[in-house]
């Protein structure tokens, strides 16, 4: 727990932890004006009005939040997640502080231990508190009601029914970003430069993302990194498929665990030069 503490106090210290937090807020707030002021929504909306009984608006805070997801979900969220995940290690090599770390009376595994918990815990942090932000100033700026989703149809789910499904999105997409912030993580543990892990990490995401459009690669693409992603949008569409979800999460949170195990061998087998 003490090696834990000394970890927060160390990410707290440095500025590209809050890179995020306040890009995405900007952002968020960026999106909400949009959707508030855009010509299109609006026309969609009064469109909407004339062929349908709408109680209350449809462009509301649950509307946010889903539109707010299509921006970030492969974008934003995982650059700035593989940001704190690859300097957690990185920074430390790079600094020439990680043999002064283990100098203390604590084990290897322990210092990765603590540095991992946190680096996941900022992961899912980041989404969830970028969700609950985008559906309290979506309150604030659009109001609430149903999410109406114009997706193969007119899909509208009432919004106490909107707000579980979307909370089930964004805990998948926090899963997520822990599979993208474990792989840069790993990588770190060999590479005293941050930026390299970062790249790497979203070379895997991205580069999952091609070969899963690629035919001859079709068998594999089911246990791509990408293909459970993007599974988030299907809960919100039609009857709730638990078992997806579920089995989502397991493939992200397999590939958060390889990626650790990795990564603790490497360390420990690692010469720390300085």
């Amino acid at each position: 727990m003490t090696s834990f503490i000394l970890e927060i106090r160390k990410m707290m210290r440095k500025a590209r932890t809050y890179i995020g937090p306040i890009a995405l807020s900007l952002l968020t707030l960026a999106v909400a004006l949009g959707v508030k002021h855009d010509n299109h929504a609006q026309y969609m909306r009064r469109r909407m009005e004339n062929d349908f009984i709408v109680a209350g608006s449809m462009l509301n805070a649950a509307f946010l939040c889903r539109v707010l997801l299509e921006f970030i979900a492969f974008t934003f969220l995982p650059l700035f997640v593989c940001m704190v995940c690859a300097d957690l290690m990185a920074s430390e090599s790079a600094d020439g502080t990680m043999r002064m770390v283990l100098v203390r009376p604590i084990t290897r595994a322990r210092v990765l231990i603590s540095k991992y918990t946190l680096g996941m815990l900022y992961a899912l942090k980041l989404t969830v508190g970028t969700g609950l932000f985008a559906y309290l100033l979506g309150w604030l700026m659009l109001g609430r009601g149903s999410l109406v989703i114009f997706e193969n149809g007119i899909w509208v789910v009432p919004e106490h029914t909107a707000i579980l499904r979307l909370l089930a999105a964004y805990a998948l997409i926090g899963c997520g970003m822990m599979a993208v912030g474990s792989i840069a993580f790993a990588v770190s543990t060999f590479l005293s430069n941050a930026n390299g892990a970062i790249g790497a990490a979203m070379g895997v995401l991205y580069g999952s993302a091609v070969i899963g459009q690629i035919q001859y690669f079709a068998k594999l693409k089911p246990y791509l990194l990408t293909s459970p992603l993007e599974k988030w949008g299907e809960g919100l569409t039609g009857p709730f498929d638990a078992n997806t979800y579920l089995h989502s999460i397991g493939l992200l949170l397999t590939y958060a665990v390889v990626s650790f195990v990795i990564g603790l061998v490497i360390f420990e087998r690692r010469d720390i030069l300085g």
